[in-house]
């Protein structure tokens, strides 16, 4: 891992520098704190530690809350007095009774001699000016490059279930920030707005479902959920109620004030740590301009972005990021808990092992929650206001210089530090050492207002196409439930009328036009049956045209069009214009009396032509020919249970026709034996010497006879069983279609079930 140049080891007794002081890139991976009252050096401290690791292509991502961070963009490459001048204080220049221009040249020859010192050319500048990329985002405003914090809802691509604890911590945070820019209440357990808004966003990246906010408002009035906990939506939040949250982020779209809220990119963290032609880069989040409140929301944000982004990372023990944030009071207070601090507590624990440095920053080590600062390993601390900052982090210190079983105190170390100079406790080192911080290759101007940062222009805005992608975008109001768009700069993008409760608007693509025409979508289950036997459950999804000037006694008398249930989508598509619904769906009973059609009449549309197997008792499904029809016979549960059956019988007849074979061989042996002894009790009348013929034997071999042809018939019927089944085993593996019989079945409504309708807008 690259060593890190950020000063040089200090004397305290007699003042004096010696070696280089190196920090392993790696130690960051342990997290961080620098820690100094204002005036001791701690941003020059910080800005050190950043420019280094943008040489060593480690990109950075910094929170600047206070303005300064934006220096780091003034690294000159010539150090000439010219590259000074945009950035002197004129008012500062004038206090001293000098011109810019002489303030400049002084600048220049300040940084050339200072840098020199430390030993850094301007040759070393240049290069290191050269080989980073920088972007200012300024959020809220379009000074730098403004990022779109309340339109863009994008799904966040990775597995909810696998990190559902992360992804809830990012809706948390969406959901508080956007009901904090329209004032409504964001409790988690007490405001139905924040509940039913979280449940949105949740059931729309549980299914991968990017969202914006014309989307969300949209599902505010037509919600594609049915329940919040256990309750009906209407009964957790009424339309009427509804309503009044719609118009509120409505009038967020359409207020002027807040358009710059929706201008710019995403927080896209992938972008912010490379550029496009893939060097490391340091992206810089300007919030000084903001209020407190909307700088913990934006921070919250971008905090919940950055764990999930890290989520999709590879493991590593390499810094493959570091995030640093100026100034940390008021993020991560020991008691309170405002929306940063369990993102950053969950970094702080987990960050290592993906690479990911946390590096804060702050004036008081007593406003940092202990929990923090136990999952730090590296600890800058310059000059301290008070003994209870002190004594915040002196048991730290003091068990690190009893690990390294040094003589040297606490007191004497801290006593060491002033201006510029850190004590640095490393748990990588053996003991925490004085350090100078070495001389910034940044021009430390002080917090830099939104008008310069303007002023950086090429040097902070990105390439052509990133910056043509964040040029503004028309922030048009939502026109709904007749309530005029008070903007009218650009066409408002159309909401679908609303529905009466429960119906929920959904969305099929059949032509590919911009017009949408309103059909009521029926998911049905009918059952058919004839002669006893009832069919499997046949599922169709059928879509009826509401006309405009339609009667509701009108919905059934058409023909209805099949629809593929998975084509129908929950997300408006932008640029659609609606027709009018027909005077009995858009009323307030609506949704009872297209209920009250489909259960009375819905039978009458469901009629089918079907194929039945009189052998198995089966009937084929909707639309299966004969030749599928006979194979999916072939492997039903049914017919491998009759195949089995008889796979059992015909062994056993196999079983018994071998025992009938042995028995008959048995009897043809033992009647042939009786012969034999008949024959030889007879002998001598063929010899001769006797003409009477005795019979001793002859009953016997008669009762042998007779046993074998009961044997031979047995074993013939044994026989003649095992062909028919095995012929009925043959019919089993093939059916012949020739057998099937066509049939017209109407279910009953006994045995139609409506599994789910709704109002689906077909363009």
């Amino acid at each position: 891992m690259p060593d890190l140049y950020i000063g040089k080891k200090f004397n305290a007794a007699d003042k004096s520098l010696g070696d280089r002081f190196l920090l392993d890139s790696g130690d960051l991976t342990t997290h961080g704190i620098v820690i100094g009252m204002t005036g001791s050096g701690k941003t020059g401290f910080s800005i050190g530690i950043i420019e280094e690791l943008l040489k060593a292509r480690v990109p950075v991502i910094v929170i600047d809350p206070k303005g300064d961070m934006g220096n780091l963009a003034l690294a000159f490459d010539r150090l000439a007095p010219e590259q000074f001048e945009p950035w002197i204080d004129k008012d500062e220049a004038a206090r001293e009774g000098k011109s810019v221009a002489e303030m400049a040249q002084a600048a220049s020859e300040t940084w050339t001699k200072g840098l020199h010192d430390w030993g850094i050319e301007p040759g070393d500048v240049a290069s290191y000016a050269a080989g980073r990329r920088i972007k200012i985002y300024t959020p809220g405003a379009t000074a730098g490059i403004p990022i779109n914090l309340i339109d863009s809802l994008a799904a966040p691509g990775v597995d909810f279930e696998q990190n559902e604890e992360e992804l809830r911590d990012e809706i948390d945070s969406t959901v508080t920030a956007l009901l904090g820019l329209v004032k409504i209440e964001s409790d988690p357990v007490s405001s139905r707005e924040y509940i039913y808004l979280f449940s949105l966003i949740e059931n729309a990246w549980r299914n991968n479902q990017d969202l914006d906010l014309h989307t969300l408002i949209a599902q505010v009035a037509n919600p594609p959920i049915a329940k919040v906990g256990a309750l009906a939506v209407d009964a957790f939040y009424p339309q009427k109620d509804r309503n009044g949250l719609m118009f509120a982020l409505n009038n967020l779209v359409a207020s002027p004030p807040f358009e710059v809220w929706r201008q710019g990119q995403p927080i896209d963290i992938e972008s912010w740590v490379r550029s496009p032609d893939g060097v490391p880069q340091l992206s810089i989040v300007y919030t000084a301009h903001l209020e407190d409140e909307q700088r913990v929301f934006v921070t919250a944000l971008i905090l919940n972005k950055l764990k999930t982004w890290m989520r999709k990372q590879a493991g590593t023990s390499e810094l493959r990021l570091l995030f640093y944030m100026d100034e940390i009071f008021g993020y991560f207070p020991p008691t309170a808990n405002p929306p940063t601090k369990k993102p950053l507590l969950t970094l702080l624990k987990q960050a290592r092992a993906y690479g990911v440095g946390i590096l804060l920053s702050t004036q008081n080590p007593v406003d940092l929650d202990y929990k923090g600062l136990a999952n730090m390993g590296f600890w800058a601390i310059g000059r301290l206001q008070t003994t209870q900052d002190q004594n915040r982090v002196k048991q730290g210190i003091e068990a690190a210089l009893a690990d390294a079983a040094s003589d040297i105190s606490f007191e004497t170390l801290i006593g060491g530090v002033q201006k510029r100079v850190f004590l640095v406790h490393d748990i990588h080192r053996k003991k925490p050492e004085l350090v100078n911080s070495r001389f910034a290759m940044s021009y430390l101007r002080g917090p830099l207002t939104r008008d310069e940062i303007r002023g950086l222009g090429e040097a902070i805005s990105g390439t052509p196409a990133e910056k043509q992608a964040s040029a503004p975008a028309p922030a048009p109001a939502v026109a709904a439930q007749g309530v005029a768009a008070p903007r009218t700069s650009t066409p408002a993008p159309a909401m679908s009328p609303a529905l009466p409760a429960p119906l929920k608007a959904k969305y099929l693509d059949l032509r590919g036009g911009n017009m949408a025409e309103p059909y009521v979508v029926v998911k049905t289950a009918a059952r058919y049956k004839a002669g006893g036997v009832a069919s499997e459950e046949v599922k169709r999804t059928l879509a009826f045209r509401l006309a405009p000037d339609m009667a509701s006694g009108e919905l059934l008398d058409q023909e209805p069009t099949e629809v593929d249930d998975d084509r129908l989508s929950s997300d408006m598509p932008e640029g659609l214009m609606f027709a009018d619904l027909p005077a009995f769906a858009a009323a307030n009973d609506g949704a009872k009396v297209i209920e009250r059609i489909l259960r009375d009449r819905l039978d009458d549309r469901l009629t089918a032509e079907l194929i039945f197997d009189p052998v198995t008792k089966k009937f084929s499904n909707l639309g299966e020919d004969e030749a599928a029809f006979a194979a999916r016979l072939a492997g039903t549960s049914t017919v491998s249970t009759k195949r089995d059956a008889l796979d059992t019988k015909i062994a056993k007849l196999e079983r018994d026709v071998s025992m009938k074979s042995q028995e008959l061989k048995g009897r043809k042996f033992e009647k042939w034996m009786s012969i034999l002894t008949a024959l030889l009790a007879n002998l001598n009348v063929f010899t001769g010497s006797s003409k009477k013929v005795k019979t001793t034997g002859m009953g016997s071999v008669l009762t042998k006879n007779r046993m074998e042809n009961t044997a031979e018939s047995r074993k013939e019927a044994l026989e003649a069983q095992l062909k028919e089944l095995k012929a009925q085993r043959e019919e089993l593996d093939a059916p012949d279609p020739s057998r099937f019989e066509r049939r017209t079945i109407k279910p009953t409504k006994t045995d139609v079930s409506i599994v789910r309708y709704d109002i689906a807008w077909v363009y």
